[in-house]
């Protein structure tokens, strides 16, 4: 056998056999995430233009920016230094609670942030329990504490992992030099999770920025508020690209910059054999007071919230069309969640490949993650008034079937945005199976199928689960897309909430936000229990 095939036998199914691409599967993706975006800066570039953006430019859109940017930049400061602080906590020190708190911590990403809005500004206004005892929650300092309590788990769960990683000797010789905990902290274990501490911001603030219905609701409109305005209320799909690109550039920006801060503070202690870092046992007093800062997120985030639109949802009438409501969001969840697993598996395997295609295509791919949902909606509707044109012109008159949206639009546009984030679950899970496996497979006589379903899909089939939840949750808490492509009559929970919101009806807007929070937290509790359990064994055989 000559090397060549060795090395074919040991690379994996990768290679094309049994009809299987991967390849042209990860192209495909990349296809998928990208189409919309590109859309996106062909309308703007070459769609007709209004005087909508002139009125805009001189009166709305410079706060729109401000607004943008102080959203985010107070939402980076508030999950920054609670999830970083949290991290710290859970990874380095050992008290009563701890390993409840380490999973504990990741439920807010169950909570929506405009449902926390609700009930947060509920909670605190004029008429409100907490009116004269909290200032009320609104503007842009009112969505930057609520994206900061309900995205912080973001920077908790990379920083914990930072953290929990780390040997033990840069921190022991600050402490050797005559620093305290904090200064050591600050001097010696902080650069070193920079990199994860930054990915997790970035991750905050692109949240941010493309998020609808917290900053309406709280009066601190952003660009994708201005999106929506041009399409729905002046019928532009060429203002609201124009606009989208702003939007993008933006995020893509925090992209960037998260990229260089990783590769510039990327720091390790290889140096040497590692010394794992062991948890310093607190105190009573001082395990009572670590709780109750754990705490103090996770009620801001989760708990509080939950409780409040609780009790409005009993003393509010029933929303009307719940059943169907609910229905529309675990359909569209559920589709959405397992076409994303299957997508993201298909990159896993092309990565796998080495190409440098593959690569490339899956990291083109990752980048949806970056496009807020109401510019994805905005491409999705070119796109597909694109294709209507074509299906006109090739039927010689109006084409019967209407292609501007629907069921097929909305998928679409949930699969260009959240197939990012299960390519990394489904990687990760891909990683355990090594060449040596499916080589011994192959000397057994195993077809590529055989491969793939009896030896591959066991050992991937919690991280394509893991993916597949991941979309699930994000598509339930979707709102500007979901606002936009919708068919007719095909309202969601989000969406239902919305509604009543904008016509300050909070208490019936209450349950249908309940129930998003309520569908998304078992997952989420199944994730953040896999997660932590996946990084304790890797601990524990690291030794």
């Amino acid at each position: 056998m000559a090397v060549a095939d060795i090395h074919d036998e040991v690379a994996g199914p990768s290679r094309t056999r049994g009809g299987f691409a991967p390849l042209w599967g990860a192209i495909a993706v990349a296809g998928i995430c990208a189409a919309p975006l590109i859309a996106v800066a062909v309308v703007a570039m070459f769609g007709p233009w209004t005087d909508y953006l002139t009125h805009i430019a001189g009166t709305r859109l410079p706060a729109w920016l401000v607004n943008t940017a102080l959203v985010g930049a107070i939402a980076a400061a508030v999950a920054g230094t609670g999830g970083a602080a949290a991290a710290w906590l859970v990874a380095r020190y050992a008290f009563f609670g701890r390993s409840s708190f380490e999973w504990l911590l990741a439920l807010p990403l169950a909570m929506p942030a405009y449902a926390a809005a609700y009930a947060w500004y509920d909670l605190t206004q004029a008429a409100g329990p907490l009116a004269g005892i909290v200032p009320t929650v609104r503007g842009p300092l009112g969505a930057g504490l609520i994206f900061g309590f309900t995205l912080y788990p973001y920077v908790y769960l990379l920083a914990r992992e930072a953290f929990a990683a780390q040997s033990s000797e840069a921190y022991d010789a600050a402490r050797t030099l005559g620093c305290g905990p904090l200064e050591a902290f600050r001097r010696a274990a902080l650069p070193m999770a920079r990199p994860a501490i930054a990915a997790g911001l970035a991750l905050v603030m692109m949240e941010s920025l493309a998020d609808f219905g917290a900053v309406v609701h709280l009066g601190a409109p952003t660009l994708s508020v201005g999106i929506v305005r041009a399409w729905a209320g002046e019928g532009s799909v060429a203002d609201a690209a124009r606009l989208a690109l702003v939007l993008v550039s933006l995020a893509f920006l925090v992209f960037f910059l998260e990229r260089l801060q990783r590769r510039r503070a990327r720091q390790s202690a290889a140096s040497g054999r590692k010394r794992p870092a062991r948890r310093v046992a607190l105190s009573p007093a001082r395990s009572a007071l670590a709780a109750a800062f754990l705490l103090l997120p996770l009620l801001a985030g989760l708990v509080i919230p939950l409780a409040r639109l609780g009790w409005l949802a009993i003393h509010a009438p029933l929303a009307r069309d719940l059943a169907s409501a609910l229905w529309h969001s675990l359909l569209l969840a559920g589709l959405s969640g397992t076409i994303a697993a299957v997508l993201g598996l298909t990159a896993a395997y092309a990565l796998r490949t080495g190409r440098v295609a593959a690569v490339v295509a899956a990291r083109l791919a990752g980048l949806g993650y970056a496009v807020p949902g109401a510019v994805a909606a905005v491409g999705v509707l070119a796109l597909f008034g694109w294709l209507q044109d074509g299906f006109d012109a090739l039927w010689d008159g109006p084409f019967p079937v209407l292609l501007t949206g629907g069921i097929a639009g909305l998928l679409f546009a949930y699969q260009s945005r959240f197939a990012a984030a299960a390519i990394g679950p489904a990687e990760s899970a891909l990683a355990r199976i090594t060449p040596t496996l499916d080589g011994a497979a192959r000397t057994l006589g195993a077809r590529p199928l055989d491969l793939a379903l009896k030896v591959h899909w066991p050992l991937v089939r919690p991280g394509a689960l893991l993916a597949g939840l991941l979309v699930f949750v994000e598509v339930l808490k979707e709102l500007p897309a979901t606002m936009i492509l919708r068919p007719f009559n095909f309202d969601t929970l989000a969406v239902t909430a919305h509604n009543y919101a904008s016509d300050e009806r909070l208490g019936s807007a209450a349950l249908p936000a309940l129930l998003i929070a309520l569908a998304a937290l078992g997952p989420m509790v199944w994730i953040a229990r896999q997660m932590t359990r996946a990084e304790r064994l890797v601990r524990e055989a690291r030794g």
